[in-house]
């Protein structure tokens, strides 16, 4: 009897996958067929701009939110996660104006009148869309409603690229920037409607007492990720301040294309693995051990092959199709591969140090990526070469990713042994 009383939780988070996993595949497809024809219109210029506005919306929401988003899907009162969710919806927009108060000083030092300011305000009103967006996820998630979450990536390309090719035509530089900014935002108000029963008056007494249970998540989530963020997507941010837009272009484009298996892998497991981890954590360790143990192989032998064939036989087609303004694309495509590959053994199951509460792990771990930045930059500044910059990123980042891989597997195994 005790087979199939596992078997049938397994199944289950199989079949979550696989619902998941179509949607970001679908997506991730459209986009891959679409970003080479769009990178040979629009130009690494344009690229370099879409950089700038990625990173500063992506940098904004991991702090809009404070990372308590993270809660409604290990809370296991129903009552309290619904409160948690509606005040969510009213803490982001708050937080957001504190956020841009911050960065505003940052962005004006860095930055000069290449970039509109349009471009700022559109990045702070997309980082609240991406963090309502991921809320909506992580309460969907909490019920196990996977489908609606699968078509949104869908839902987000098929808008995305559509405005792509049509706002080429009047906006040369900014299309990819207004388009981006739109689909988030369709995204949006598609999650609302979809949980719109769920908005309610806020029992603020009842998220007072979780805020003061979760101290942690303030405490080391919160920094951690906020560190994580501003390490890995800060990157073009100072390529286009201390080198060129172009360079900024050519680095987020390899990027893309080099982690959109990684990214289909981890939007497809990631939140599913997330609920079905933390309730493992109640019943049974040793699976929780083998599942996690069965992600990663599978990750990094996914991610080997296809950064070998993207390194010989991609490598040559974009060649051929893309123009001579992306210079070193090669380059970057073989020395970014290792990041990605190391990347590829933990990305999806990051969420394991809430699960376990080793957010202070993740703190260290993040500190330590953010020193690597800082140094690779100098570096690179002073020997006036931004590859020197990303060997030492890809190296020292890989080497990061990989310890971090051994250590969580290391501490589940033990753990399932007590």
């Amino acid at each position: 009897m005790t087979p199939k009383i596992n078997k049938k939780p397994l199944s289950i988070f199989v079949k979550n996958i696989f619902v998941m996993f179509k949607g970001t595949l679908i997506a991730q497809i459209i986009a891959a067929i679409s970003s080479i024809f769009i990178a040979k219109i629009y130009g690494s210029e344009a690229y370099g701009v879409l950089s700038v506005f990625i990173s500063l919306s992506s940098i904004a929401s991991i702090f809009n939110s404070l990372q308590l988003d993270n809660y409604i899907v290990i809370c296991r009162d129903r009552l309290t996660r619904n409160h948690w969710f509606n005040f969510l919806f009213l803490l982001i927009p708050i937080i957001a104006i504190i956020g841009t108060v911050i960065l505003l000083p940052f962005y004006v030092f860095f930055f000069d009148k290449k970039i509109e300011n349009s471009i700022l305000i559109l990045a702070i009103l997309s980082s609240i869309f991406l963090s309502y967006n991921k809320t909506h996820e992580f309460f969907l998630t909490s019920y196990k409603k996977f489908s609606p979450i699968s078509f949104s990536k869908i839902l987000l390309v098929l808008i995305n690229v559509f405005f792509q090719f049509t706002f080429y035509v009047k906006f040369k530089i900014y299309g990819l920037v207004y388009s981006s900014f739109i689909s988030i935002f369709i995204v949006t108000l598609y999650y609302s409607f979809k949980n719109r029963v769920y908005f309610k008056i806020i029992d603020f007494n009842i998220v007072k007492e979780n805020i003061t249970k979760n101290k942690s998540i303030l405490t080391y989530l919160l920094p951690s990720r906020f560190i994580n963020n501003l390490a890995s997507q800060s990157i073009p941010l100072f390529i286009y301040a201390f080198f060129s837009l172009q360079d900024a272009g050519v680095y987020f484009f390899s990027q893309k294309i080099l982690t959109m298996p990684l990214f289909i892998i981890s939007s497809s497991i990631s939140t599913v693995y997330f609920e079905k981890a933390t309730s493992l954590m109640q019943t049974s360790k040793k699976e929780l051990f083998l599942a996690t143990k069965k992600i990663i192989t599978f990750n990094v032998l996914i991610m080997f092959v296809f950064l070998v064939l993207i390194n010989t036989v991609g490598i040559y087609i974009l060649e051929i199709l893309l123009t001579e303004s992306w210079i070193n694309l090669r380059l970057y495509f073989l020395i970014l591969s290792f990041l990605v590959l190391c990347r590829s053994s933990f990305s999806p199951i990051s969420n394991i140090m809430v699960v376990l509460d080793k957010n202070n792990i993740s703190l260290l771990f993040n500190i330590y990526l953010l020193i690597v930045n800082i140094i690779a930059f100098y570096i690179g500044f002073v020997k006036n070469d931004l590859t020197y910059t990303i060997y030492i990123l890809s190296f020292l980042g890989g080497i990061g990713y990989l310890t971090l891989a051994f250590y969580f597997l290391k501490t589940i195994k033990k753990q399932s042994i007590i």
